[in-house]
C-alpha cells in the first residue's frame, strides 16, 4: 500500500508541532515563540487514526510566507515545491487569528497541493465568542476546514479521514490562483518561465517574489538569477505589490464572510487579561526588574529543592562503592569498577536533579508564555545594540545545550547576523556547566547561608554565573556587529500569544527526555572518556617507596605529567595540575570536569573511604602547606572560566557545519580560550590583591 505523506505547515504559535506529536506519538519540543522548528521532522501516523493505511508526517518549521527570507523558510518551501514533495499538506490555522492565517493558506493553495485547513483553537475562539464559520470558510477557500484542539487532539482523527478524502481527488501539478486577474504578474511569470527553463509556474511565482524581497539566491539557480536581472527590478516590483495587495484583499473577502465584523482578536478575554498583566511584565523598568526576580527565584530553587536528592544519590554511590570492594578482590579490575566507572560516572549523575528541576522551571515559564515576554524584553535591549531581535530564542535554547541552539539560528535572516548569533551561543551557560557550578558553590561557599530574605549564597551565587554569561554573550554580539560583521539590523516581529495554564503532561515529558538525554551521555560518553582517563591515571604505575615526602602515584601518570605541564600555566589564575587534567578531559564535555576530579581524588585517596566528592573538594589540603588547596576565591576563578571557555568539541563540530568553514569554530575556540583566561587572571589576581585569599 502506497506510504501517503503529509506535510504540516503553519505560522508560528498556531500548535502546529503540537498537532504533529499527537498524530505521531511524538515529544518534540513545543513553544509560543518563532524558532522552536528549524528542520524537517517526520514520524509515521498512528495506526488508530489511519486505520493502517500508511500515512508519514512532516512537521515543517513555522512560516509566516513561503516568500522565504530565512534558512528555515527556505526550507519550508523547498519541501512543498520539490521534486519530492509530499501528497497532501495540512495547513494548521489559529481560530483566534484568522486574518494574519489565511494570508499562508491562500500561498499554499497556489501551489496546487491537496490541502485540508485544521482550524486550530477552536476552545480559545469559543471563550472569547468568536463564532468562526468553519462551513463557509471551507467554501469560500474550497477545501475542507476542520475544528481541532492540538492540546488535546481533538479533531485529530476528522482532519486523517479529510486528508485520505482529499487525497483521492485528482490534482496535478498545477498553480491554483486564489486571487482572481493577476494581470502583469501572470506576464512576468510567463516571461520569466520561459527565459529561465522553468517549468513550474508555482517555482516561477516564488522567485519572483523572493526576488522583489531580496532573498532569491537562497534557492535560486546562476541561470535564474541571470534572467530575473534582467527582467528589470522596477517591473518585478510591480507585479508582486500587485499580487499581495490583491491576496489581502481575497483574506479580507474571507473573513468577512467567515467572521462577525464586530469580532477582533483583541476582544479575547484571554489576551485582555494578558494585556494587563504585561503593563508590569513588559514595562521597561520594572519587566526586567521581575524578570532578574524570576530567574533569581529560579536558582534559589535549584539549591533548596533539590539538595535533599543530591545527598540521597551521593550516599547511594558511596554504597554501591563500598559493595563493589567488599565483593570483588582488591585489584586492577576492582580499581576500574569504583575509582573508574563509579566515582566518574556516580560523581556526575549526582547532579541530575538539578538538571531536571532547572528543565523543569523552564518549561514552565515557556509553556504559560512568560519566556514571550522575557523575548520582547531582551529584544529591546538587543535592537539598540544593533542585534537580530530573533537572536533570542537561539541564546534562551543556549541555557539548555548549545548544539540545538545553534542549529536554531537558522530562522535569522542575514549570514552576517546568523553568524553572529552562533558565536554568543557558546557564552550562554548550557546545562553542562550547572554541574560545574554547583560542585565548586557547595564545596567551597557558605552556599545555605541566607542573604537578601528568602534567598541564600548558593542560589545568589549561581544566578551571577548565569547573569555573567548572558551579559557576555550580548556585549560580543554588539562587539562583533560592529567590528567584524558589521551589517544592518534586520526588523523583528515577535506575537505575545495570551497566557495559559502550562500543560504539566507535555512539561513532564520533555523534562523526562532531556534528563535522559543527560543520563544517556553520561552513561555512554562520559562512561568512555572516564575509562580513558582512569589508565592514563593509573599507568605507569609507582610504587611507594619511589615516591618523595608529599608525592602521590598519580603525579607519575600519562595524565598526571599533562596536567603537571599546564600547572604553571594555570597557577596565574589559582588553578593546579589536578584542574588540568579536568579541563583536558572537558573538552570532550564540560560534565567530564566533575567525573575527572572523582577520578582523581578516588585513585589518590589509598585509605579509599567513600566520602562525597564535595566534601573531598573542601577538604583537600596541600601538604606543603597544610593550608586548603581550593578556596572561595580559586573556585570563583574556575567557575568564570568555565563561564567564557569553549570547552565542548559537540560545539565546535555543529559551528563547522553550520558556516560550512572551519574559520569561525577556529576563532570561536581561540577567542573563548583567551578571554576564559584573562577573565579568570583578573577575577583571581584582583581578588588577592584586595586581601581576599
Amino acid at each position: 500500500m502506497h506510504d501517503c505523506r503529509v506535510a504540516i505547515v503553519g505560522n508560528p504559535n498556531v500548535g502546529k508541532t503540537s498537532l504533529f506529536n499527537h498524530l505521531t506519538h511524538s515529544r518534540y519540543s513545543v513553544g509560543n515563540y518563532p524558532g522552536i522548528t528549524v528542520e524537517v521532522r517526520k514520524g509515521r501516523v498512528g495506526s488508530e487514526l489511519t486505520s493502517d493505511r500508511p500515512m508519514t508526517a512532516i512537521d515543517l518549521p513555522g512560516i509566516y510566507s513561503t516568500t522565504a527570507l530565512s534558512e528555515d523558510e527556505a526550507l519550508a518551501f523547498g519541501v512543498l515545491s520539490g521534486d519530492d514533495r509530499p501528497d497532501a499538506v495540512v495547513v494548521v490555522v489559529d481560530a483566534t487569528n484568522l486574518a494574519r492565517n489565511l494570508y499562508l493558506v491562500l500561498q499554499i493553495r497556489e501551489l496546487g497541493l491537496s490541502c485540508v485547513v485544521a482550524l486550530n483553537m477552536v476552545d480559545l475562539a469559543r471563550e472569547s465568542g468568536m463564532a468562526v464559520n468553519a462551513a463557509g470558510l471551507s467554501k469560500m477557500l474550497g477545501v475542507p476546514v476542520l475544528p481541532t484542539i492540538a492540546r488535546s487532539g481533538e479533531g485529530s482523527r476528522a482532519v486523517v479521514d479529510a486528508l485520505f478524502d482529499a487525497l483521492e481527488q485528482p490534482c496535478g501539478r498545477r498553480i491554483v490562483d486564489a486571487t482572481p486577474d493577476l494581470g502583469e504578474l501572470v506576464e512576468a511569470e510567463r516571461r520569466f518561465a520561459q527565459a529561465a527553463k522553468v517549468e513550474d509556474r508555482a517555482r516561477a511565482r516564488w522567485l519572483l517574489s523572493a526576488h522583489v524581497a531580496g532573498a532569491a539566491s537562497l534557492r535560486c539557480a546562476d541561470g535564474e538569477q541571470r534572467v530575473l536581472d534582467s527582467l528589470g527590478a522596477a517591473r518585478c516590483e510591480a507585479a508582486v505589490q500587485q499580487l499581495v495587495a490583491l491576496r489581502y484583499a481575497r483574506v479580507d473577502e474571507i473573513l468577512a464572510g467567515t467572521l462577525p465584523a464586530t469580532t477582533r482578536a483583541g476582544d479575547a478575554p484571554a489576551m485582555a487579561r494578558s494585556e494587563k498583566i504585561d503593563r508590569l511584565l513588559t514595562h521597561p523598568v520594572w519587566g526586567f526588574v521581575t524578570f532578574i526576580g524570576v530567574m533569581a527565584v529560579l536558582f534559589q530553587l535549584l539549591f533548596t529543592w533539590s539538595d535533599p536528592l543530591v545527598g540521597l544519590i551521593e550516599a547511594g554511590v558511596g554504597a554501591l562503592t563500598v559493595g563493589v570492594r567488599a565483593t570483588f578482590a582488591a585489584g586492577l579490575f576492582t580499581d576500574l569498577l569504583t575509582d573508574g566507572v563509579i566515582a566518574g560516572v556516580g560523581n556526575v549523575i549526582v547532579f541530575v536533579p538539578q538538571i531536571a528541576l532547572l528543565f523543569l522551571v523552564i518549561g514552565l515559564l515557556e509553556d504559560s508564555g512568560y519566556l514571550a515576554r522575557a523575548a520582547f524584553l531582551i529584544d529591546r535591549l538587543m535592537a539598540k545594540s544593533g542585534l537580530s531581535g530573533k537572536a533570542f530564542v537561539p541564546l534562551l535554547s543556549g541555557y539548555a545545550c548549545s548544539i540545538p541552539a545553534i542549529m536554531s539560528t537558522r530562522t535569522i535572516v542575514g549570514f552576517r547576523d546568523r553568524v553572529v548569533t552562533i558565536l554568543m551561543i557558546p557564552y550562554m551557560s548550557c546545562s553542562a556547566r550547572l554541574p560545574v557550578y554547583a560542585l565548586i558553590i557547595a564545596a567551597l561557599f557558605d552556599a545555605d547561608v541566607r542573604v537578601l530574605g528568602p534567598f541564600t549564597v548558593g542560589g545568589l551565587l549561581l544566578l551571577s554565573m548565569y547573569l555573567l554569561s548572558t551579559g557576555s554573550a550580548l556585549a560580543v554580539g554588539i562587539v562583533c556587529k560592529r567590528t567584524i560583521l558589521r551589517g544592518p539590523t534586520p526588523p523583528f516581529v515577535l506575537e505575545l500569544p495570551p497566557y495559559r495554564r502550562p500543560r504539566l503532561r507535555s512539561v513532564l515529558m520533555r523534562v523526562y527526555d532531556r534528563t535522559l538525554d543527560f543520563v544517556r551521555d553520561a552513561g555512554t560518553i562520559i562512561l568512555a572518556v572516564t575509562i580513558v582517563l582512569w589508565g592514563l591515571l593509573t599507568f605507569p604505575r609507582v610504587e611507594p617507596h619511589q615516591l618523595a615526602e608529599g608525592e602521590t602515584a598519580i603525579e607519575y601518570s600519562v595524565a598526571g605529567r599533562a596536567g603537571k605541564l599546564l600547572e604553571p600555566a594555570l597557577e596565574p589564575i589559582g588553578q593546579d595540575w589536578r584542574i588540568g587534567i579536568g579541563l583536558i578531559g572537558s573538552f570532550a564535555a564540560r560534565e567530564v570536569l566533575i567525573s575527572t576530579l572523582g577520578l582523581v581524588y578516588g585513585i589518590e585517596n589509598v585509605e579509599q573511604d567513600e566520602t562525597p566528592l564535595r566534601e573531598t573538594f573542601r577538604n583537600a589540603k596541600d601538604p606543603k602547606t597544610g593550608k586548603r588547596r581550593y578556596t572561595p576565591l580559586k573556585g570563583l576563578a574556575l567557575m568564570v572560566f568555565f563561564v567564557y571557555a569553549c570547552q565542548c568539541m559537540s560545539t565546535l563540530a555543529v559551528v563547522r557545519r553550520e558556516t560550512c568553514s572551519w574559520r569561525w569554530p577556529v576563532f570561536m575556540f581561540l577567542s573563548m580560550t583567551s578571554i576564559a583566561y584573562v577573565m579568570a587572571l583578573l577575577v583571581y589576581q584582583g581578588g588577592r590583591f584586595l586581601g581576599f585569599e
